[in-house]
């Protein structure tokens, strides 16, 4: 079988029924009927909500309005809150969509909720959108359908392959890429788009739409900022606690050391690992920072051991769950499955690059330019491939006006987390009970965004570094990221090749 194509399968049998498709969902006027043992829920007399069993649900409703939500929302403020109990405050203001969207602001989790008033029905994910949505064209299969993932859909609607979207598939950008990602809300199925994060989802006419930014981005002094992290994301980390049994995942990176300083209330009762990828070796910073640090700390710190290949049945569970899984991360899902039969849920530092200014970094002078779509492929490794250059075209014209968001800040939070992030978590679903990314919450992201950058650039990172200050200073006994010391000389040459490589 060639690349990127799909075929009709044949039934699982019932035990291997049961290891698919974690943490996923398809939304249509049907229900799915050959998904045993799944939870069906009616939204009205046009839509069905066909859901995993292990996946999280609530629904509330009065007299004119409804609320669904799949997956986990948690409550910075109210640590204690429930799915439930968040959902009717919700319900409470929700006067329109606009003020319901606005209300989701300050929680976190991963999560989807479907609304409907009687006058509209619509969707719109968590602020990265890392519970992914992909949806259908209405005119392409007679009436709308959502899904948590590709082929899950293209199976039981028979969806047909895009030929631009297999050229690009069997492109040498896209395969030699071990982490390889796709275009803006681009899918390598003729009419099944990606719903991108800031966008919600018209569930009549199948047509999404821009709701943030849509005003001009409020701008924070450093030490307000200081104190609003410093309240949001230890008040996520005990929401996390108060629902799962907790892994933080740590690196010698400066992220997950936020996240560890952030967690300073449950030290004591959850665990601390760091994934020895197969070829990774046993002196990688990664792995003996974390350790170090732990033990100056007086915590445990394990190692959790990936093989360099998957097993034939794991890989077969796998792939089969998540249609194009990235085969790079199977090992160490596997090493996790293996360790935690997805009995815990993991804390991740993913999400604050969308503040690091980093794909600014990597395109100097951006602010000085015109960013075109050949810019953002070359900074998804695309090269000039037609397919990309034509979706990302389309994410420009979207993207515009921007309200004071930097545009290659929108687009690291638009593709490199509700994109590439959004589909390996949704494979690490094999693994974990649940993916808590504390960074993910539209309040947090946007305090980020909203200092000056000069406190959120490399090297110093220094919003970063006084958080960490403030929350638990000994998480800085040791070095985050640590690199070789360049001179001047070398230092000018790396600036020199990405100039070239960009702008050139």
């Amino acid at each position: 079988m060639r690349f990127g194509q799909i075929k009709a399968r044949d039934a699982e049998p019932g035990d291997r029924l049961s290891r698919l498709y974690h943490g996923q969902f398809l939304l249509g006027p049907s229900f799915v009927n050959h998904l045993e043992g799944w939870q069906r829920i009616a939204i009205d007399d046009r839509t069905k909500l066909t859901v995993h069993p292990e996946l999280a649900t609530a629904q509330v409703s009065d007299k004119e309005k409804s609320l669904i939500l799949i997956g986990c929302i948690l409550d910075p403020n109210d640590p204690g809150a429930s799915n439930d109990g968040i959902l009717r405050q919700l319900l409470n203001r929700y006067t329109g969509r606009s003020a319901l969207i606005k209300a989701t602001s300050v929680y976190g989790g991963r999560w989807l909720l479907i609304a409907a008033n009687g006058l509209e029905k619509f969707l719109f994910n968590d602020a990265l959108g890392l519970r992914q949505v992909f949806y259908t064209n209405p005119a392409d299969t007679g009436s709308l359908w959502a899904m948590s993932q590709l082929g899950i859909g293209a199976e039981v609607l028979g969806l047909q392959l895009d030929p631009q979207a297999v050229a690009f598939m069997e492109s040498y950008a896209f395969r030699s890429h071990p982490e390889y990602r796709w275009p803006g809300e681009a899918s390598p199925f003729k009419g099944l788009k990606h719903l991108l994060p800031n966008h919600w989802l018209d569930l009549d006419t199948g047509t999404s739409h821009r709701y943030w930014p849509i005003e001009p981005l409020a701008r924070i002094g450093l030490e307000a900022a200081i104190e609003r992290l410093s309240m949001l994301l230890p008040g996520m980390i005990r929401a996390a606690a108060q629902r799962f049994d907790l892994v933080l995942s740590i690196t010698a990176g400066m992220d997950s050391r936020v996240v560890l300083a952030a967690a300073r209330d449950i030290k004591d009762t959850h665990t601390f690992v760091s994934v020895q990828q197969g070829e990774m070796p046993h002196d990688h910073a990664d792995l003996t920072i974390p350790g170090r640090l732990l033990d100056r700390l007086g915590l445990p710190h394990e190692v959790i051991h990936a093989a360099a290949n998957m097993t034939p049945d794991f890989s077969h569970t796998f792939r089969r769950s998540v249609y194009l899984a990235h085969d790079y991360y199977g090992p160490d899902a596997e090493a996790i499955l293996r360790r935690f039969s997805r009995t815990k849920a993991t804390l991740t530092g993913s999400g604050a690059e969308v503040g690091r200014c980093s794909f600014r970094k990597e395109l100097p002078w951006s602010d000085r330019r015109t960013i075109t779509p050949a810019h953002l492929a070359r900074l998804q490794r695309m090269d000039r491939e037609p397919f990309a250059l034509r979706h990302f075209e389309r994410w420009l014209s979207d993207a515009e006006p921007r309200h004071n968001v930097k545009l290659l800040d929108l687009f690291e939070w638009e593709q490199g987390h509700g994109n590439w992030l959004a589909m390996t978590q949704l494979e690490f679903d094999i693994a974990w009970r649940e993916i808590i990314t504390p960074y993910n919450c539209r309040e947090v992201l946007t305090t980020l965004l909203g200092v000056d950058e000069r406190y959120r650039r490399t090297p110093d990172y220094l919003l970063f570094r006084r958080v960490i200050e403030k929350l638990w200073p000994d998480v800085l006994q040791e070095p985050i990221n640590p690199r070789p010391r360049q001179n001047l000389r070398q230092r000018l040459k790396g600036a020199v090749r990405s100039l070239r490589r960009y702008w050139s």
